[in-house]
C-alpha cells in the first residue's frame, strides 16, 4: 500500500478512492497534511500543487525540497485565476494534484450567481484530469458554521457530490488534534486518530 500520510488506517481509506477532501477550522493543520501527502508522494510522481489561499509555506518545502521534486507549486487568487489553471493542469496531466484550498475563492463570490457553476467546473475538470492519469485530487476547504450549528465546508453541496472520501479535521478541547471520518458514513473509524503539527509536520498520536 502507498504510504500517503504516514497512519495506516487513514493510508487504508485514502488507498480506496481518488477524491479526498480535508476541512476543518483555521490552524488546524490542513495545509501541513497536504504538504505532508506531497511530501511522500511528489519525489516520484507528477504532482500539481495550487494554493488560493497565500498559506503555502515555502519555508517548509525547502527544508526538504527533494521530497518535492517532482512538483510544480503554482497559485491562484480569484476563481476566474483558478479555472485557467485547472485548464492549465488538465494539459500538463500529472499523477496528483493538489488544491489548498479548493472552496476558499468560492466564499469571496459564493453570493454571485456564476459562482457555483465555476467551482463545479473546477472540480470535474481536475477529476477527470487524475482519472486520465490514475492519480488522485488532494484538496483542502475552509469552513463555516452551517445552519445546525456545526462546522461545514463552504460548498458543502458541490463538495459532496464531488468528493469520494471527505475527512473532518477538529481540535478537542486542550489544543489536541483529531480527524473524523465525514464520507462515506460507512467507512466511520471506532476510534478518534490523533494527531500534532510539529516542524517535521503532521505526526500521529499513539492512544497506547
Amino acid at each position: 500500500m502507498v504510504v500517503y500520510t504516514g497512519n495506516t488506517a487513514l493510508d487504508g481509506l485514502i488507498n480506496e478512492y481518488s477524491s479526498i477532501l480535508f476541512y476543518g477550522p483555521a490552524g488546524v493543520g490542513k495545509t501541513t497534511l497536504l504538504l505532508t501527502i506531497a511530501g511522500d508522494l511528489c519525489s516520484v510522481y507528477s504532482c500539481i500543487y495550487i494554493s488560493t489561499e497565500e498559506t503555502l509555506h515555502y519555508e517548509r518545502i525547502a527544508v526538504n525540497p527533494e521530497k518535492y521534486d517532482k512538483t510544480l507549486f503554482t497559485e491562484a487568487y480569484d476563481l476566474d485565476t483558478l479555472v485557467k489553471t485547472a485548464v492549465a493542469v488538465s494539459a500538463l496531466k500529472p499523477k496528483y494534484v493538489f488544491v489548498d484550498s479548493i472552496n476558499a475563492l468560492f466564499r469571496v463570490e459564493a453570493l454571485r450567481e456564476e459562482a457555483v457553476s465555476k467551482l463545479a467546473f473546477i472540480t470535474a475538470l481536475l477529476l477527470k484530469t487524475i482519472e486520465e492519469t490514475s492519480g488522485k485530487l488532494f484538496a483542502s476547504a475552509q469552513v463555516r458554521v452551517g445552519e445546525t450549528g456545526e462546522i461545514e465546508a463552504s460548498g458543502i453541496k458541490i463538495l459532496e457530490y464531488y468528493f469520494d472520501l471527505i475527512i473532518g479535521l477538529y481540535f478537542e478541547p486542550g489544543g489536541k488534534r483529531y480527524i473524523k471520518i465525514v464520507k462515506p458514513i460507512d467507512k466511520a473509524l471506532e476510534e478518534k486518530i490523533l494527531f500534532t503539527i510539529t516542524s517535521r509536520g503532521v505526526e500521529w498520536i499513539d492512544r497506547g
